[in-house]
């Protein structure tokens, strides 16, 4: 199983409400991370993308970039969502597609905390789009470590 498919499967084992909205995390290439959901079951009463459906996108994308950054360097972390703030900018009417880019400095800075003390912390930014236009802005705090053999 590659490390794409590692993420996949262990998101809809264990967080089962990922199954339900559809989520999937489409691609990495070993800095951006693109998850996606479609719309129909993730709408509100207004026919446009509902805004915990947004948030919980949001959220496995940093969740994701997060983990397959510390697989790619050999790690099998534990990572969880400690905190984290969403601006809703315009409503989304087609697929929720979230997106967030792991920069060469942030990778530096995640490695270092998590082989030196064996945990880290790190802010993602994800940013959800309608067409061009961004919909959905998300900041999040993040943090990982090793798990227990």
């Amino acid at each position: 199983m590659d490390k794409l498919d590692h993420v996949r499967t262990k998101l809809k084992e264990q967080v089962p409400l990922i199954t339900h909205m559809g989520i999937d995390v489409i691609s990495w290439d070993g800095s951006t991370v693109v998850v996606e959901a479609p719309l129909e079951p993730n709408l509100n009463t207004h026919g446009t993308a509902f805004g915990g459906s947004l948030y919980c996108v949001g959220a496995m994308t940093g969740w994701s970039a997060l983990h397959l950054t510390l697989m790619d360097a050999g790690h099998l972390p534990s990572v969880w969502l400690a905190k984290g703030e969403v601006a809703y900018l315009k409503p989304v009417r087609g697929v929720l597609r979230a997106q967030t880019t792991i920069t060469p400095e942030q990778r530096q800075q995640i490695l270092e905390g998590y082989e030196g003390k064996g945990r880290v912390k790190t802010t993602i930014e994800v940013v959800i789009h309608e067409g061009d236009a961004e919909a959905v802005r998300m900041s999040a705090l993040y943090a990982a470590m090793k798990q227990d053999p």
